[in-house]
């Protein structure tokens, strides 16, 4: 079994539609409008990294969905609310 390194949201950036986990360089292209759609490179997910760590392909989409939510519900509030 591989060691997990531990996943947290300040590794993710957003560029755009594109969310990318930087310690891996994985990037996500979540579809805008079917929410378990979307277009994965995975990066060096799994593989151990120089620093030590080894990052699991579903703790990083764990995240990288919370972001995704985070990011779409704030595209909505401004949505409403721009003129």
């Amino acid at each position: 079994m591989h060691a997990r390194t531990k996943v947290t949201r300040d590794q993710f950036e957003v560029r755009d539609d594109l969310i990318v986990h930087t310690p891996t360089g994985a990037e996500f292209t979540p579809h805008s409008k079917r929410e378990e759609s979307l277009l994965v490179w995975t990066g060096e997910i799994g593989r151990r990294l120089s620093s030590g760590a080894i990052y699991q392909y579903d703790d990083v989409l764990a995240v990288m969905k919370t972001v995704w939510r985070e990011r779409s519900k704030i595209s909505e509030f401004t949505a409403a609310f721009s003129c």
